[in-house]
């Protein structure tokens, strides 16, 4: 399985020591060069439409790669078209560079059917921010490589003398073509669902900055007598892409199929490493050559770059802030329904022996009341528990009525109620024990047409001065409701 990467590397090994060991014919070099060129496209179109004909109709990654093979057919046309040209003048300017017309216009065609399948594969569904922040992501890889395309194709004393139409379209063309191969793999690499391996987008990747290097710098090649990288480039670039039809063929057949599903991940490194590409490279070029045109160039690049990172983490602080808010409305909401009775909107029980230790634990002068109602359940058999539970909650509105409001009102469970007192009553805590047991005398509705008339039965429990006990004291209480209950109901009793 492994003889069409083997037989590949071997013949582009073999043509590149052609290409550049010196006293080769520049006749043969050209010939040769773009034979190989275009039989490695064709090899790459026919790999591409098998590995086509082996997904599945519903594969979302089908399209992307018809797509490829299309553009596999435009590439091995224009290739072919070339080696025509070349034989026919072996040692001009277009067989030399590889910038003939057709050639030119087929790696264009090719390049837009790729960009346009690569735009219009579905991307998963996305926040207005987190579009915002993949965008910016986007943004900051396409910067960083447009600086280091324009980089690599401006010669380093381009501007000091007279600059032909040739400087301008090399510097122009090759960084137009590794920018939309970088903006098409990291888009797609970045979205989290790729129709490639992240070898193949590498691969894909340095096959086509290869080329873009190689035509952005074939004029200035050939002038200086050196041709023979041009050609190198050229087929190294094509083996790649050749290699890259071969895998995705490869991985379908072996029935592994489609990519693995891209695991989820709150943030990519690929824009913060772009970023510190510029940097090293603006280190090194004001090392070696201080602050010339390529300097400049990766310098804007650098601070452009840095500058839409610094967006994107202004984004992101925004996301957290949102974040954090969100945290602390649901700890709130967790809290709230942690120390809340659902029903009447009291305090429950965890709530009440909390506050009740930490009155005591401040040795404060607390009184606990609590409230048990009298011929509750007979309410629930008769009108049934909606009825129920109008009268609870009916009830913790009477509560709260009768008491002050730093005191606390609970309901303990069922139908069973407490009162912390955290300061003596003027008028003391049977006085307002008294009142409990007036309010809830008051018959309440339970239907359009029924009242129901419950009346309670409270146990009233003051804390000494050395008391410690939360539970204790409920205790105290609870014995002194059961007094209040067995005596004939509707009453209350202080805990002796």
């Amino acid at each position: 399985m492994r003889t069409v990467p083997v037989c590949v590397a071997a013949v582009t090994a073999l043509l590149s020591c052609l290409f550049l060991l010196p006293g080769g014919s520049p006749a043969v070099q050209s010939i040769t060069a773009w034979v190989a060129v275009a039989s490695f496209a064709s090899v790459m179109t026919y790999y591409s439409f098998r590995a086509v004909r082996l997904m599945g109709h519903d594969d979302p990654e089908r399209r992307f790669w018809r797509a490829f093979a299309w553009a596999g057919v435009f590439f091995s046309v224009g290739d072919w078209v070339q080696v025509g040209l070349t034989l026919a003048a072996p040692t001009g300017a277009d067989a030399v560079n590889g910038t003939g017309v057709a050639r030119t216009v087929a790696l264009a065609c090719g390049a837009v059917m790729v960009l346009v399948a690569s735009l219009t594969y579905r991307l998963p569904h996305r926040s207005a921010r987190d579009r915002l922040c993949y965008l910016l992501d986007l943004a900051t890889i396409v910067v960083a490589a447009g600086a280091y395309a324009l980089y690599w194709t401006i010669a380093s004393g381009w501007g000091e003398g007279v600059i032909t139409a040739s400087d301008v379209l090399g510097v122009v063309t090759g960084p137009v073509v590794v920018l939309l191969v970088v903006f098409i793999v990291s888009r797609l690499y970045l979205s989290g669902v790729n129709p490639f391996r992240w070898n193949v987008g590498v691969l894909g990747t340095v096959a086509a900055a290869v080329e873009a290097v190689a035509r952005a710098l074939g004029p200035e090649l050939a002038r200086t007598g050196r041709p023979g990288w041009v050609f190198a480039m050229s087929v190294g670039s094509h083996a790649m892409l050749l290699l890259v039809a071969w895998l995705q063929h490869r991985w379908y057949r072996t029935g592994r199929g489609a990519r693995p599903a891209t695991k989820s991940r709150p943030y990519s490194v690929l824009p913060y490493l772009a970023v510190a590409a510029t940097y090293v490279l603006l280190v090194v070029s004001l090392a070696i050559s201080g602050l010339d045109v390529r300097a400049w160039t990766i310098l804007a690049g650098a601070i452009g770059s840095t500058g839409i990172v610094v967006a994107r983490q202004l984004v992101a602080f925004l996301d957290n802030a949102d974040l954090l808010a969100e945290r602390d409305a649901l700890a709130a909401r967790l809290h709230t329904m942690a120390f809340t009775d659902s029903l009447t909107g009291l305090a429950n029980r965890a709530m009440f022996l909390d506050r009740l230790d930490a009155a005591l634990d401040a040795a404060e002068p607390v009184g606990v009341l609590l409230i048990d109602l009298d011929d509750f359940k007979p309410v629930n058999d008769r009108y049934g528990h909606s009825a129920g539970d109008t009268v609870l909650v009916e009830t913790g509105l009477r509560l709260r009525a009768v008491t002050e409001d730093e005191d606390l009102v609970a309901r303990l469970g069922g139908d069973e109620f407490a009162v912390l007192i955290r300061h003596r009553p003027p008028d003391g805590f049977p006085a307002v024990a008294e009142r409990i047991g007036t309010a809830l005398q008051v018959p309440i509705r339970v239907t359009e047409h029924d009242e129901a008339r419950i009346g309670a039965s409270v146990g009233v429990a003051v804390a000494a001065p050395d008391s410690r006990s939360a539970s204790s004291l409920l205790d105290l209480a609870d014995e002194a409701m059961y007094q209040a209950k067995h005596s004939g109901k509707a009453s209350y009793r202080v805990a002796g």
